[in-house]
């Protein structure tokens, strides 16, 4: 008894939707922990600036290395464990190296162009920008940045219009909090 086209094409979309799921679910459990570092990172430089705001740039720019060396390390280890597939990790460094290198340029080059007056402009813009990034990203693949994209746009806003005085704070408690419940959020996916 030999299978038909019908049910050799239900069994391959099947296939299909079951590869593309187990995918997704293995970036949710890559990008967890991911998040997680960027929210301890965000939570250590909004209190810093909001204490020292003299110290800003000092205490961002290792931070900033710190988190993208970090989140390369964790990626390629994600995308070599057992399971993840053959050659899942090429040219992931790469990828994720010249993504932070576009978003930090941009981010310096619109602050050259517009220079802020507002002097919590600055403290307010890496939120709105990453939570656009997040919306982006969920948009064309993962949901669930999306939601936490949406989430920390908002929350910046929010900070921004209604807490100016304690906005590094309130970035470290809801940006850097939020990150690190979404990246709980993306490894229980």
């Amino acid at each position: 008894m030999g299978v038909s086209r019908t049910e050799a094409a239900a069994a391959l979309s099947d296939i299909e939707q079951t590869t593309s799921r187990s995918h997704l679910s293995r970036g949710y459990l890559i990008s967890g922990p991911i998040l997680m570092t960027w929210g301890a990172i965000w939570v250590a430089g909004y209190l810093a600036t909001g204490l020292k705001p003299e110290w800003s740039g000092a205490v961002w720019l290792p931070l900033d290395l710190i988190g993208v060396v970090a989140s390369i390390v964790l990626a390629m280890r994600g995308r070599s464990a057992p399971g993840a597939g053959a050659g899942a990790a090429a040219g992931l460094g790469w990828r994720s190296a010249i993504g932070a290198l576009a978003v930090t340029a941009f981010i310096v080059v619109t602050f050259n162009l517009f220079r802020p007056v507002d002097p919590q402009a600055p403290v307010a813009y890496p939120g709105l920008i990453c939570g656009l990034v997040y919306v982006i990203m969920g948009v064309w693949r993962m949901t669930r940045f999306a939601w936490i994209g949406a989430a920390m746009f908002v929350a910046t806003l929010i900070g921004y219009r209604l807490f100016p005085d304690i906005l590094p704070f309130w970035m470290a408690a809801v940006g850097g909090g939020g990150l690190m419940l979404g990246g709980l959020w993306m490894r229980r996916a």
